[in-house]
């Protein structure tokens, strides 16, 4: 199956709760856990990610916390899933020049950098700002259970007819 990591979406979570706070406002790591439903395992480890890339500043002492280390529409989907998984990939081949003896005829190759550029192209596009309107907006109003219309409809049955005509 083609997915999101778990660690991906811990940290997008994570961004969106701080992101939803009032500007600089800092939550615990205790309070970020419980608030997401990420473990603090994960939390310190997908933290230290966040921190390393610019995004997440963290505070020591009685009054520390976490902040977001800018603000929510100078932060980019693309930014937060590369700073815990590193660059956006759909395939080997498009990093790695020549990985694929293959790459130069096959028509996969072209597809698959056709889709990665509209990927990548989507997550520069979607600022944490914007998430975070819509998290407000379905805090107050959550859509309908089974009301996800970018998912597939169940798969076409593809009926062959493989008796031999006469």
């Amino acid at each position: 199956m083609f997915q999101v990591s778990r660690r991906a979406d811990y940290a997008v979570r994570m961004m969106l709760e701080l992101g939803l706070g009032e500007e600089d406002q800092r939550l615990t790591a205790g309070e970020l856990s419980e608030r997401t439903g990420v473990p603090k395992p994960f939390l310190h480890q997908i933290t230290a990610d966040l921190v390393a890339a610019g995004l997440l500043k963290t505070f020591a002492g009685p009054a520390g916390g976490l902040a977001l280390a800018r603000p929510p529409a100078k932060i980019t989907m693309q930014q937060i899933l590369e700073a815990v998984e590193g660059p956006i990939c759909l395939n080997v081949c498009l990093v790695r020049p020549r990985e694929c003896p293959r790459d130069v005829i096959c028509p996969a190759h072209d597809f698959w950098g056709g889709l990665q550029r509209l990927v990548v192209q989507q997550l520069r596009e979607a600022t944490l700002d914007k998430l975070v309107i819509e998290a407000r907006s379905l805090r107050q109003r959550p859509r309908p259970r089974g009301d996800m219309p970018y998912l597939h409809p169940e798969p076409a049955v593809i009926h062959l007819n493989l008796s031999s005509a006469a």
